[in-house]
């Protein structure tokens, strides 16, 4: 969703309303707005309104105008004040407070359609047998005051497997799952008693859920869901594990990155790499710039590279998985050369961008559906620029092949980009083919 959607609809206002406030504030300071409904859609379609409108924008938002002199539109739209987090102690209380603001809390559309809400042990009758199949761990989580090690296992290993679904799918089964699964464990955290050790490990679990609810509503809605990755990094802090933090800031730099906020995602990635430096393995260092590169080159700025090679040069001594988390063991050769031809990509190089793609995808693991549409769709890009259409259009098939399995926003978006930049050449049988193809598979 544009910033400026979202910044209306916390108030909610529809666009109509919207407009109608920036011809009266523009009206009370002699600032001549003739924009209607229609002028609100093509900004949040992508349109850049003039100096003075947004200026009377921020004044309606409660932006600080200096945010529009040094930040452009949209990027300061970020700063509205009823989209930022809200400010929790950095220990175990903030973080419960934290999830707790965040656990079930959608759009009224998101949650009519992906929710379920928790009450008691009403659970879901998916999540009722997943708690069951183990009776010790049921009847503590369900009856018992106190969590113990059958509980927390159980959960720990819930955790895992959504982790592992997470590609297979795309967001839309994950959206539900984890969300099913965070208020419960919300509910346990602020209502059981439990360990200190014990509640390190459920507070490492949380961080890890609300993390992929966060990545699921990027993935499925192509926004970046700031409150959750915030809550997710304060349960990471609680749990006393600063690798599992960066590993939060890494998929919130993604999100942001996507989201028009490459600054954003290169600070996040920089305090990262600072947190974890020498407290975690090569592995996650490596992906951890992988990252920072990715919002570098966003920037046009070439410093991606080096930190491309520098994560070359880190993977290839991590060659035993049991020193790494968990979590971490995905990022592999194949993500990473994903990373450099992505990079290479954005830095207007696709000759090199293709390559590299191609390299990517004969080292792939079938199961990584979403990554393998994603970089499908981006190669199909590369030699679009390269004035190959036959093999463009040839790379976004077999691409658009691989999304009719999934729900991801992600792996779609940039094949309707694709779509609409060979609008004009829609003379070349190929091109016409595939834009009907996408057109009629991937409607707006």
């Amino acid at each position: 969703m544009h910033l400026l959607a979202r910044a209306r609809t916390a108030r909610g206002w529809k666009p109509p309303e919207l407009a109608r406030r920036i011809r009266v504030l523009g009206k009370e300071r002699h600032v001549h707005v003739g924009t209607g409904k229609d002028g609100v859609y093509r900004w949040e379609g992508g349109r850049k309104p003039d100096l003075p409108t947004q200026y009377l924008i921020a004044e309606l938002l409660e932006i600080p105008a200096e945010a529009v002199l040094h930040h452009p539109w949209p990027r300061w739209l970020a700063l509205d004040p009823l989209q930022q987090p809200a400010i929790h102690s950095w220990d175990a209380p903030g973080a419960i407070q934290a999830l707790d603001e965040v656990s079930g809390r959608e759009n009224i559309e998101m949650q009519r359609r992906h929710f379920t809400q928790l009450t008691g042990v009403a659970l879901t009758a998916s999540l009722w047998a997943w708690l069951t199949a183990d009776p010790a761990a049921a009847g503590q989580i369900t009856h018992a005051r106190r969590l113990g090690e059958a509980s927390v296992a159980h959960i720990e290993d819930r955790v895992r497997q959504l982790r592992h679904a997470d590609d297979l799918d795309g967001g839309g089964q994950l959206l539900t799952e984890t969300a099913a699964s965070q208020q419960m464990l919300v509910r346990l955290l602020k209502d059981r008693t439990y360990s200190d050790a014990h509640g390190a490990r459920l507070h490492a679990a949380a961080a890890d859920l609300t993390r992929m609810h966060a990545w699921a509503v990027f993935d499925l809605y192509g926004t970046c869901a700031d409150a959750y990755f915030n809550a997710a990094l304060h349960s990471a802090h609680a749990s006393g594990d600063p690798a599992l933090g960066s590993h939060i800031l890494a998929f919130w730099s993604i999100a942001a990155n996507n989201c028009g906020r490459p600054a954003d995602a290169e600070a996040m990635t920089a305090a990262a790499l600072s947190a974890s430096r020498g407290r975690s393995t090569h592995r996650v260092e490596a992906m951890l710039l992988s990252r920072r590169a990715r919002a570098r080159a966003h920037q046009n700025n070439p410093a991606a590279l080096t930190d491309l090679d520098r994560a070359a040069g880190l993977l290839a001594t991590s060659r035993h998985h049991g020193e790494d988390p968990e979590w971490v063991t995905w990022f592999d050769q194949a993500e990473l050369l994903g990373a450099q031809a992505s990079t290479h990509l954005d830095l207007h190089q696709p000759a090199r961008a293709e390559h590299l793609f191609a390299q990517t995808a004969a080292l792939f693991p079938t199961d990584r559906i979403r990554t393998q549409a994603l970089f499908l769709a981006r190669q199909a890009d590369a030699q679009w620029q390269q004035h190959d259409p036959e093999r463009a259009c040839a790379t976004a098939h077999h691409a658009l092949d691989l999304t009719e399995d999934i729900s991801s926003h992600r792996a779609v978006g940039p094949l309707r980009d694709l779509a609409t930049h060979m609008r004009t050449h829609n003379a070349i049988p190929a091109v016409r083919d595939l834009r009907e193809r996408i057109n009629t598979a991937l409607p707006a």
